[in-house]
């Protein structure tokens, strides 16, 4: 297979390992990286200051070609190898990760979109030429988000939404890089039962060289 085609490995599922190459290298794509800021107001201060919170991947888009008129088949039977991307894995419960490679380029993502725009038709109807849409967000191992957090850094208060999955444990660890900080945690936000935290609720994350 020529190198220099575009294709996709999956990352994990059933299909692991496994590669989709395309017909066609990608007529164009696009995503961005953006840096997110929070803003917070001091007492005594006016306005408000920035404060970084993380970045973030879009989403990658790709324009597609995939034309069967040469040999005069069906269309849509060189589709099915990519349509698995978003098809739901049975071993994941969900479409699979998958790493978009093209050249020196890689993004890790899942398919969240896959839209078909047949412009070619044989007389009989059958479709042999299709552009194809695709979206895929981007995909991180859990280990990986923890490991890009700045776990040193804490020199002023900062502020949090609690998430679904999340708790002040995990919240210590990310911050402090000991669950055990969760004591200073709850004290900085009156929290007597860190078991009964509801999702969304606002916690406040104390800097780590203020006593506990």
């Amino acid at each position: 297979m020529n190198r220099s085609k575009a294709k996709f490995v999956v990352l994990k599922g059933e299909e692991e390992g496994s590669e989709v190459y395309l017909q066609f290298n990608p007529s164009s794509y696009s995503f961005e990286e953006s840096n997110e800021f929070s803003e917070k107001k001091l007492m005594g201060l006016k306005g408000v200051i920035h404060q970084f919170t993380g970045s973030k991947t879009a989403d990658l888009s790709l324009d597609l070609l995939f034309d069967s008129t040469s040999e005069g088949g069906d269309v849509r039977n060189l589709l099915k190898p990519l349509e698995k991307l978003a098809a739901i894995d049975r071993e994941l419960h969900a479409p699979p990760p998958c790493r978009f490679i093209w050249g020196s380029f890689s993004y890790d993502g899942i398919v969240t979109g896959l839209k078909r725009e047949f412009t070619y038709f044989y007389q009989s109807g059958i479709p042999g030429r299709v552009k194809v849409a695709l979206t895929l967000k981007p995909y991180k191992k859990v280990e990986e988000m923890v490991a890009q957090l700045d776990l040193h850094s804490s020199d002023i208060s900062k502020e949090r939404v609690l998430k679904e999955g999340d708790s002040i444990f995990l919240l210590a660890y990310r911050e402090y890089k000991q669950p055990a900080e969760w004591r200073r945690i709850a004290k900085a936000n009156g929290i007597d039962d860190p078991l009964k935290i509801k999702v969304g609720a606002r916690v406040l994350l104390p800097p780590k060289d203020k006593d506990g």
